[in-house]
């Protein structure tokens, strides 16, 4: 777990505060590139650490299809999701709005800390069956507890990635 160093107390700070601290932490990520919009930061984290642990290109921002192609050519959907351990309810990653993917590539984060607490890779053909259609938003739901066993286990490959996000990556040094 990441330690804030000591004597910043958010509980001291007023909203508009808080606020501020906010925008100059969204701009100061945004400067870094690990994410690429001014959204909650969770999906372009979790795209940032799939492109420092599979190499490739970010496919441009809203391409519904795929979020990073990799230097083989495997277009990659990228899923996070945030969750309380405690919180026993049903959560599910964001919409998939097309199967059109070689792989999917889901993470669940700490809540309370953005941890990586597991990263799944599923094949389409292994992601597809899970998805639960929802007409309102022409999309796809999938559930946390469908993916957490399924495919192949890559945590650690992704932690390793995680704990390298204050390094340049290897493209920014040539």
């Amino acid at each position: 777990m990441v330690q804030i160093p000591p004597p910043f107390d958010p509980a001291e700070l007023t909203v508009r505060q808080l606020l501020a601290s906010s925008v100059a932490v969204i701009d100061e990520l945004l400067r870094r590139e690990l994410i690429r919009t001014r959204n909650a930061p969770l999906g372009d984290l979790a795209e940032s650490l799939a492109l420092r642990a599979y190499g490739g290109t970010l496919a441009p921002n809203s391409e519904k299809s795929y979020d990073l192609l990799t230097p083989d050519g495997t277009r990659v959907q990228v899923k996070a999701r945030m969750v309380q351990p405690s919180d026993a309810r049903p959560q599910a990653f964001s919409a998939v709005r097309s199967w059109d993917f070689d792989l999917a590539l889901f993470m669940l984060f700490d809540a309370g800390t953005y941890d990586l607490t597991w990263a799944r890779e599923l094949t389409r053909e292994e992601a597809e069956p899970l998805g639960r259609r929802v007409e309102h938003t022409n999309s796809w739901a999938v559930l946390v507890r469908q993916v957490e066993g399924a495919g192949g286990d890559v945590t650690e490959r992704l932690a390793d990635a995680y704990g390298r996000l204050d390094e340049p990556r290897v493209e920014d040094q040539r």
